[in-house]
């Protein structure tokens, strides 16, 4: 890693850390009557009863979920070494077998792509291995310590590594974001129009050629349903991972213009804050990929809580989660 990449690292940093102007912790009062409609025993809701508490518990589920990135990116790297093209021309290792062998050790495949990996490291400069860089210099992983640290990493995920069917949940497809909004606008229950949508947890996997059609689903179903016209649109995705952060600014900035779309990526936990949005901000439309699929019942709940406090009036949310049993007014 050259001396050159810490500036770099430093303000990959600065941005995928800030948090969106607006965005707060869920607060007591917006959540309280939610939780306490819980009555089945395999929800653990949190054993608060006032507001202090809350906000203490808030900020450390908050610190938690953020910790568990860490280990995400961590996986995030091992895949792009056994998967990724950008870096060498190697075919992809397709099966465990073929990245590590009974005892633990690399294939001689997995090597040629680890060495490639490291390599690359010094010689890529894009989004996503600049990002690699800074989460490996805040992990404090010296240069010495760098093959053995990725070894020991790739070791691991290989063997954690779910079956290929099971790694991508699939793009959203926006033929069916579109026939559900006809579906509201027949209803009646279709928002007059929409002019800002909110993407939440993209699906992203930037270890692998990332398909960014997930980003645009929602935008394409709103131009096909008519509810909107190319012109004065903004999408935001909101995550909480750094590398899907980056990737989304990076693909924001090759896609300026898309249908005259404005495109952004902003750090917010859908689970623990909201955003105040000022009057006539809040959102025509948000769409959850995969986000409400990874969360427990009762961070679903807290979601869906964000969620409506966030929707402009008569806006709408679109999933292919299942949503929690109770739904919050207003969504």
């Amino acid at each position: 890693m050259r001396l050159r990449t810490v500036l770099i690292s430093l303000m990959f940093a600065s941005l995928a850390f800030a948090r969106m102007e607006g965005a707060r912790y869920l607060r007591w009062t917006e959540i309280q009557a939610l939780l306490s409609g819980i009555t089945t025993p395999a929800e653990k809701v949190p054993d608060v009863t006032d507001s202090k508490q809350w906000d203490s518990w808030i900020r450390q589920h908050d610190a938690e979920m953020r910790g568990g990135i860490d280990r995400c990116l961590e996986d995030s790297i091992s895949l792009l070494i056994m998967y990724g093209t950008s870096f060498t021309k190697q075919p992809p290792l397709a099966s465990r077998a073929e990245a590590v062998t009974p005892a633990g050790d690399l294939t001689p495949a997995a090597r040629i792509r680890m060495d490639a990996f490291i390599s690359g490291l010094d010689q890529i400069d894009d989004e996503r291995f600049r990002s690699i860089l800074q989460f490996l210099r805040r992990r404090q992983i010296a240069q010495d310590e760098l093959r053995a640290f990725l070894i020991g990493n790739f070791r691991r995920a290989a063997f954690e590594r779910r079956p290929a069917h099971q790694l991508h949940t699939g793009p959203t497809d926006s033929s069916s974001l579109e026939q559900s909004l006809r579906g509201l606008m027949t209803t009646g229950k279709a928002p007059a129009h929409i002019r800002r949508i909110a993407v939440l947890g993209p699906g992203l996997d930037p270890e692998f050629d990332p398909d960014t059609y997930n980003l645009w689903a929602g935008l394409d179903a709103a131009l096909a349903s008519g509810l909107t016209k190319p012109g004065n649109i903004e999408v935001i995705v909101f995550d909480i991972n750094p590398w899907v952060l980056s990737y989304v600014r990076a693909v924001a900035a090759n896609a300026s213009g898309k249908n005259g779309a404005r495109v952004r990526a902003e750090d917010l936990n859908v689970v623990t804050q909201t955003l105040d949005a000022a009057p006539g901000q809040g959102f025509d439309l948000v769409v959850a990929v995969t986000a409400l699929a990874g969360y427990s019942r009762v961070e679903q709940r807290l979601a869906m809580a964000s969620v409506a406090h966030m929707l402009a009036p008569g806006g709408v949310f679109l999933t292919n989660g299942s949503p929690p049993a109770a739904i919050p007014a207003g969504l």
